[in-house]
């Protein structure tokens, strides 16, 4: 029956780059092995020192560590039969981490020279360790690939999750406002749903066009700052109660200034300027002709007409076909002509989505 080999030779054969070594070359690097102990929390070598031996872990645990922008960075866990500090003994080049014993640990240290000793005296030995050191690091790139797919995937999962949260709340605030003087709640949806329309139609920035969904139903946001007392009026305004209704649109600008999120910036455009018109008899600021964004003279052609086709306590609502000759008789007054004539174009799409939308409000009562 044959013998186990020392302890030494049996921990360098666990390790991978020494396994295929022929068994006196691995008797004569045992030979050369010394044992080393580590407290807890023991420094082994620090980033930067001399790569003059390499380690064969025992038993404990280490941790290989870099310092980063003031945080300790951990590269890797080493447990018994972990190999630790060989590329630096093999190209003699300064350690690229720490090493730190997270527990009291053990580990077989042989100096640089004693392996020099070891492939000269058996020179199948170089081969054989090269070989192994090649495919451990080819494993390593493909691993260290699959990971940073994994990484990927799981920031862009992440970062989906964030924007819905974040459009949850857009959607949510848009509602709030729309709430205290439209009790259907509809009426955001089929705006932002016809604003998309004509967006596309104008060929409106691809990018703004993606936005304007969930941007458009911000543009009344500024009415949560109206009081009850005018904004549920019944009656006509007078002129003062009028003023302070007319800024709601600075109300909700200022809401939603200074965020970074690409959808709120293009919401704050919309509500400051989505009551401004063509002739600049519009407010809050009398903005005319193309002085006024072009994605707030969208929004004001589909928040009137979308208006004029609701049902509202102090009105009836009109047909698809009146509200568009109504929308074309305020063109180059209200609306921008340009923009009149491309949504006078999409007659048949747009009484298709009344028609959508009052079947979605039929479904919900």
């Amino acid at each position: 029956m044959s013998e186990s080999p020392p302890a030494s030779a049996a921990d360098l054969i666990a390790v991978e780059m020494f396994r295929t070594l022929p068994s006196a070359a691995i008797a004569d690097l045992s030979s050369r092995a010394t044992i080393r102990h580590f407290e807890a929390d023991e420094l082994v070598f620090a980033e930067g020192d001399a790569g003059d031996s390499l380690f064969v872990v025992r038993n404990g645990k280490l941790e290989v560590v870099r310092a980063r922008y003031g945080h300790r960075v951990v590269l890797d866990t080493l447990q018994a039969g972990s190999a630790f500090g060989e590329l630096g003994v093999l190209n003699s080049s300064p350690r690229l981490a720490s090493v730190v014993s997270v527990e009291a640990s053990e580990a077989l240290e042989i100096d640089h020279n004693d392996v020099n000793a070891m492939l000269d005296a058996h020179p199948s030995a170089v081969r054989r360790m090269l070989g192994t050191v090649a495919r451990s690091l080819t494993l390593a790139k493909e691993q260290l690939a699959c990971h940073n797919r994994d990484l990927e995937h799981e920031v862009r999962r992440r970062t989906a999750d964030l924007q819905e949260s974040q459009l949850e709340v857009v959607r949510r605030l848009g509602r709030a406002a729309e709430a205290r003087d439209d009790v259907t709640g509809h009426h955001i949806t089929r705006m932002s749903e016809i604003a998309h329309l004509l967006a596309v139609a104008v060929g409106m920035d691809s990018e703004q066009c993606a936005l304007l969904p969930n941007a458009a139903p911000m543009h009344d946001v500024g009415k949560l700052s109206i009081p009850d007392s005018v904004l549920l009026k019944p009656g006509p305004l007078d002129a003062k109660e009028w003023e302070l209704m007319k800024r709601h649109t600075i109300e909700g600008a200022e809401l939603l200034q200074g965020s970074n999120s690409p959808v709120v910036k293009l919401a704050e455009v919309i509500a400051l300027s989505h009551h401004e018109r063509w002739d600049g008899s519009g407010y809050p600021y009398g903005l005319a002709g193309e002085e006024i964004p072009l994605v707030g003279r969208v929004c004001a052609i589909a928040d009137v007409f979308d208006a004029l086709v609701s049902e509202r306590p102090y009105k009836k609502a009109w047909t698809p076909s009146q509200a568009l000759a109504e929308i074309g008789s305020q063109a180059g007054r209200q609306f921008d002509p340009a923009l009149v004539d491309s949504f006078l174009s999409l007659g048949l799409a747009l009484e298709e989505r009344i028609a959508s939308s009052a079947a979605r409000e039929y479904a919900s009562r």
